[in-house]
């Protein structure tokens, strides 16, 4: 056994003989056991009290105070609790060995001695104390582990919501100034496509009203998918909304793109109201994100058939194209940020996706992609009904 050497342990020998002490004192020495003696059950007993020893072989009949007494005495000591206590005994009869280890004695061995048996005896219960040392040592390691690791995963999670904090208040900033100096530049092109100019400078205005559109999409997009990562549901607004009005005000807001390209929008309600529990702008803003992707990868001429319904308790929802659909490396990259999609070198095509599944996931809802058969792409999407 890997640790164990003979020479570290030290045995007690209790016997009133001294023929037998000196008998199995020379079994046990020249293996390198360390022995200790004691003639009577007092003296055996003040021993363990002043000493340390690792087994202890006791006579069972001894005059004054008997091996059952000696080592119901030792057990009674908080250190001799688990240390091995081998019985010595002519006696074969089962009503003794079975006191003797009602009184947690772990062996017996029968006088006259058999040495190959004895020390066979003596180290089995060796080996056991030996392992059940390591044992209780390495859970006492273990224990000090745990509890440095959870100090430091205390530590680390208090670190990581001060910076969740820090991030919030972040978000908090860059929205605020974002916001502001693009509502500031989007209000005054409003102001100056409202007069007569010079179709150079109109065109220019034009230029700039859509890239300053553009910015504020992807801002919005960006801020939302960050404050969503960080809060999880916690950065929805939740509140009782109608998926149906959601679905046309999505169609009004897109019927110019979509009519500019030839594109028919064929939003189909099964339900006059689909109730759901739902943030408006998120949801809302998912939906439109989807269909702009399938106006976008349509071919003009064709129809993007947006279908919603109300089944096993929940909102479903199916946006279809008649495009070139995804291709197999497409379908797996495509709820993942900036996917290379054949058209998402666009940083606002490349968050779309990743943003409908942040916010769908957020609302406990589920969205997948499927080939819409014969030709394009289809998109569907589950949403929790209210209540």
């Amino acid at each position: 056994m890997v640790g164990f050497n003979s020479n570290d342990f030290t045995i007690l020998i209790v016997d009133d003989v001294p023929k037998n002490i000196q008998v199995l004192g020379s079994i046990l020495r020249p293996l390198g056991y360390n022995v200790e003696f004691a003639t009577n059950g007092k003296q055996a007993i003040q021993w363990v009290k002043e000493h340390t020893f690792d087994l202890v072989l006791l006579d069972i009949m001894m005059p004054e105070i008997s091996g059952f007494e000696v080592c119901e005495e030792i057990r009674k000591i908080e250190a001799y609790r688990d240390i091995p206590v081998i019985f010595l005994t002519a006696k074969t009869d089962s009503e003794s060995v079975v006191r003797g280890f009602e009184l947690g004695a772990q062996d017996y061995v029968t006088k006259p001695f058999e040495a190959n048996e004895l020390l066979a005896r003596v180290k089995t219960q060796l080996q056991l104390k030996h392992s059940k040392t390591l044992l209780g040592e390495t859970n006492k390691w273990l224990e000090k582990e745990v509890a440095l690791r959870t100090t430091e995963l205390m530590a680390a999670k208090k670190e990581l919501e001060e910076l969740d904090q820090v991030k919030t208040e972040f978000l908090n900033l860059l929205n605020h100034e974002l916001r502001t100096p693009l509502n500031g530049i989007l209000g005054s092109l409003s102001i100056l496509q409202g007069f007569e100019l010079p179709d150079e400078i109109g065109q220019f205005l034009q230029m700039l009203d859509v890239s300053a559109k553009r910015l504020e999409r992807f801002s919005y997009k960006a801020l939302d998918i960050s404050a969503i990562r960080a809060k999880g549901k916690d950065a929805l607004f939740l509140k009782k909304n109608d998926f149906v009005n959601i679905l046309q005000e999505v169609q009004a807001e897109l019927s110019e793109s979509a009519k500019n390209k030839s594109i028919s929008i064929n939003v189909v309600c099964f339900q006059d109201s689909i109730p759901i529990s739902a943030d408006k702008v998120k949801i809302q803003n998912t939906i439109t994100y989807i269909v702009e992707n399938a106006i976008r990868f349509s071919d003009p001429g064709s129809v993007v058939h947006v279908i919603s319904r109300v089944g096993n308790q929940q909102m479903n929802c199916s946006v279809k194209d008649q495009g070139a659909g995804f291709s197999e490396y497409a379908l797996r990259q495509l709820f993942k940020p900036f996917s290379n999609t054949r058209d998402h070198v666009d940083a606002n095509a490349g968050l779309s996706l990743y943003y409908a599944k942040l916010v769908v996931d957020a609302h406990g809802g589920t969205i997948s992609v499927d080939r819409n058969q014969p030709r394009g792409s289809m998109i569907n999407i589950t949403l929790p009904l209210f209540g």
